[in-house]
């Protein structure tokens, strides 16, 4: 009987590869997702309702201190929960028609590059409606102009920015559900747990 030595390389090139496990998403960022939708989703569903009125002004209340948070959170938080890098993913819009007009949209990277500038604009749009929207739903709930037309026109704001923001939800989400459906399951990992697998030895 003859016993067989392997030497660390023999070792090292038998063993399968792992993949590792890369953090993407800060817990910060992804606790005030979480929040902001559910605030979002309450405060749109209740919005017709006069039976649930204060319900829906304190859900307003809720999400306007979770973009409180993120605001502070994009400029104190880590690398990944930082403004500049959100910008930056918005910005790359001339990027991609560059990319389209040279006839590149037809390559499996042009869409997935696409796809992650689509996803930022719609977030940082559902910022920017969600502040505005809180902002004129609050003046007119507190009456700030008066109970005219003046008060009337921001009671049309504060709706149409509100369902403008849903919009840019819906575009969210189901762009979400496309790449789920093309990536797998990685495709919402980074929001979900925080991490993205990749594969390769350290």
């Amino acid at each position: 009987m003859t016993d067989t030595v392997l030497n660390p390389v023999q070792v090292s090139l038998s063993m399968p590869e792992l993949p590792k496990r890369k953090p993407v998403v800060d817990l910060g960022t992804r606790m005030a997702h979480a929040s902001m939708a559910l605030a979002f989703l309450i405060s749109y569903v209740t919005s017709e309702s006069e039976y649930w009125r204060l319900v829906h002004v304190y859900s307003g209340y809720s999400l306007a201190a979770v973009l409180a948070f993120r605001l502070a959170w994009g400029w104190l938080g880590p690398a990944s929960a930082r403004w500049g890098l959100l910008l930056r993913r918005v910005a790359m819009w001339r990027v991609w028609v560059n990319k389209f007009r040279q006839g590149e949209w037809l390559s499996r990277n042009f869409w997935v590059g696409a796809s992650s500038w689509v996803l930022s604009a719609a977030v940082l749009c559902i910022y920017v409606f969600c502040t505005v929207a809180i902002a004129s739903g609050w003046a007119t709930y507190n009456e700030l102009l008066g109970d005219g037309w003046l008060n009337d026109v921001l009671q049309e704001l504060h709706e149409g920015l509100g369902n403008a923001a849903m919009a840019m939800v819906c575009i969210h989400v189901g762009l979400l559900v496309i790449l789920r459906m093309w990536r797998g399951p990685q495709a919402l990992r980074p929001m979900w747990r925080g991490y993205a697998n990749t594969s390769g030895r350290g």
